[in-house]
């Protein structure tokens, strides 16, 4: 499971021209990509049904997504089913808006390595 992406996911969809009251709405019909530093990519897609999906080559994750209060949106594998239902699931806080057209870098949990996002039209 890559839960890289399914972090800066999250950071990625607030947006200043979000509709009121979904933090989420300027990701819905579009792509947010990741690049990590080894030039591998996860497409990642948010659905206003509370779903989503990554796709990292052939590979496809899919899951369900919930607001824990106002800042704090939690992932959660579905498909395939994780081995270890524990770690199904990661929160993470919503700290910044982009909007599509957006491209940035993101410091990797390892505090050191930068990977790039961008939010584009469409799917």
């Amino acid at each position: 499971m890559n839960r890289i992406a399914l972090a800066f996911a999250a950071a990625v969809l607030t947006a200043s021209g979000a509709l009121a009251g979904d933090l989420f709405a300027t990701a819905y019909g579009n792509t947010i990509t990741q690049t990590l530093p080894n030039g591998s990519k996860t497409m990642i897609y948010v659905n206003a049904d509370k779903s989503w999906e990554q796709h990292t080559g052939s590979h496809v994750v899919k899951g369900i997504y919930m607001w824990r209060d106002a800042t704090h949106a939690c992932f959660t594998v579905t498909d395939p089913a994780p081995k270890n239902p524990a770690q199904a699931t990661n929160c993470s806080e919503i700290t910044q808006g982009h909007k599509v057209g957006d491209t940035w870098t993101e410091t990797m949990g390892d505090g050191q390595a930068k990977m790039t996002l961008a939010i584009t039209a469409g799917r």
